[in-house]
């Protein structure tokens, strides 16, 4: 039986750019908090007033970007061929649903190299990290009345539908350059800020120069 599998577009994207990041500062807080109590308990050994390559790691898993989206699959079920198909009706079928997409950096591409009081810190561009396990709400399935249709949608082709938007949305998040940017201009924040608590503790003028990877 072949189906047909249709994609809709995200459905109030404007929501996503509005609310994705609506704990952002919250977050920023939480992780400038951790970075400085951090640097503070290691204030005491003079070895460990340098910035230090797995914190830095660190502080870039915290910054990840949590994105929120709505989206709606569209599948069309269609009719079997044959005798034993009789009665059958092509089918279409709407699955509403959310879920979080993760922006952020690749921890194992960071790297870190102190040249005297000169820090270059190589980061890669900002990526689609995942996709969280998606939800539905109370009313998220519709379809087409069935009537006297012998083609039921079954539990499988919900799967399907689901699982070819998915992937639409994969490309939308891995392709919004925005987003990506802001993602890695957090990370970058961040970091600043830690490295500039140790340099206040230690005394130090720490100059960070930034190295890009693709």
């Amino acid at each position: 039986m072949k189906k047909r599998i249709m994609l809709s577009g995200i459905l109030c994207m404007l929501v996503v750019f509005i609310c994705a990041c609506s704990n952002q500062k919250e977050d920023k807080t939480s992780v400038a908090e951790e970075t400085q109590h951090s640097a503070e308990a290691s204030a005491e050994p003079e070895q460990a007033q340098s910035p230090d390559l797995s914190q830095i790691r660190s502080i870039c898993e915290l910054a990840t970007l949590e994105c929120y989206y709505h989206n709606v699959a569209i599948s069309t079920k269609e009719k079997g061929t044959g005798l034993s198909h009789w009665g059958e009706k092509e089918r279409e079928f709407w699955i509403e649903y959310s879920g979080v997409a993760k922006l952020g950096i690749n921890i194992s591409k960071v790297s870190m190299k102190m040249e005297g009081k000169q820090i270059v810190i190589t980061v890669p561009k900002a990526e689609l990290l995942g996709l969280s396990d998606y939800s539905f709400s109370e009313d998220s399935y519709i379809s087409e009345d069935d009537g006297f249709n012998k083609n039921p949608i079954t539990p499988d082709n919900q799967t399907e539908a689901v699982k070819a938007a998915q992937e639409d949305i994969k490309k939308k998040f891995a392709e919004d350059d925005a987003m990506l940017v802001r993602a890695q201009d957090r990370a970058k924040d961040l970091i600043e800020n830690y490295i500039t608590q140790l340099g206040d503790i230690s005394k130090t003028n720490y100059q960070i120069k930034w190295s890009y990877q693709e």
